[in-house]
């Protein structure tokens, strides 16, 4: 076990130690819609394994909004990818990260909130 990681800028409440004894499953529970227009089904799926610039995040709260929803019924302009898991704008603990990803980034253990969008090409009209 290591010594706590404390981040100043997270409140005493949500502040985390992390345990290098803590063991990464190789599955997870998750609401999986395995086809357009449902049903979510509660399931096992494996538990990913993070890219060079990727983190691994145990969500510990999450929410389910509209955008789910159309991705669920599939009536928005953009194809649902699936398998999709449902849940976006997470909060959580960071377990694991790619080999390219410094402690200035992010630390294990450290409290993150995770974002719906990730990129944007920034040429929408």
């Amino acid at each position: 076990s290591i010594e706590p990681q404390y981040n100043t800028h997270i409140p005493q409440y949500y502040q985390i130690s992390f345990s290098m004894s803590q063991k990464i499953p190789k599955e997870q529970w998750a609401q999986v819609i395995d086809k357009v227009g449902g049903p979510v089904e509660y399931k096992k799926i494996p538990t990913p394994t993070p890219g060079p610039t990727e983190v691994l995040v145990n969500i510990k709260y999450s929410g389910v909004c509209h955008t789910d929803l159309h991705a669920v019924k599939g009536d928005w302009p953009i194809p649902t990818k699936l398998p999709l898991v449902g849940g976006h704008e997470g909060a959580g603990i960071v377990v694991a990260r790619g080999d390219l990803v410094t402690d200035e980034d992010c630390k294990i253990g450290e409290a993150v909130g995770v974002k719906w969008l990730n990129d944007s090409c920034l040429s929408c009209t």
